[in-house]
């Protein structure tokens, strides 16, 4: 098995590039780009002849929503359980009142949704994966793009 490594200073080199190696039928799956910084390059591979792909759908909305309600939850057990169990005289008003404990609530509701996200964020990203490349090259680091490919010149004739 042949891996190639390109190197390149700009983005429209790289897209340029990965565009005639989906047209000499490289597969997407041999082909990895590595950068310094983030690209939003759309192309993704060939499927069905169009190289234009909506990238993974990411999941942190979902996340924060799921956090949000849980972090409302919590908070509204939290100021109704607590005010239950002080035993605090109110001369008849309502001991657990919606303007009094509505902040508390607003709050840990913000908390659960950024907390929510952020560890969606970090999940999604592969900050947590302490693995490294065995192909990087120091091009990257550098400030280029570089385009692996990997496979024989056979497999892609």
């Amino acid at each position: 098995m042949e891996t190639r490594f390109l190197v390149f200073d700009t983005r429209e080199e790289v897209v340029t590039t990965l565009r005639e190696l989906e047209r000499d039928g490289v597969d997407a799956s041999a082909i990895t780009v590595m950068s310094s910084e983030p690209l939003h390059i759309d192309w993704i591979g060939s499927t069905g002849g169009s190289s234009r792909v909506s990238p993974a759908k990411s999941r942190i909305a979902g996340f924060a929503i799921a956090g949000g309600v849980l972090g409302a939850t919590l908070a509204t057990l939290l100021t109704v359980v607590t005010s239950k169990q002080v035993g605090i005289v109110t001369g008849g008003m309502p001991v657990v009142s919606p303007w009094a404990f509505g902040i508390i609530v607003f709050e840990l509701t913000m908390l659960g949704a950024i907390l929510a996200a952020l560890g969606r964020m970090v999940f999604e990203s592969g900050l947590l994966i302490k693995t490294t490349s065995e192909n990087y090259d120091d091009a990257v680091s550098e400030g280029k793009i570089v385009v692996e490919v990997r496979g024989s010149e056979r497999e892609r004739g």
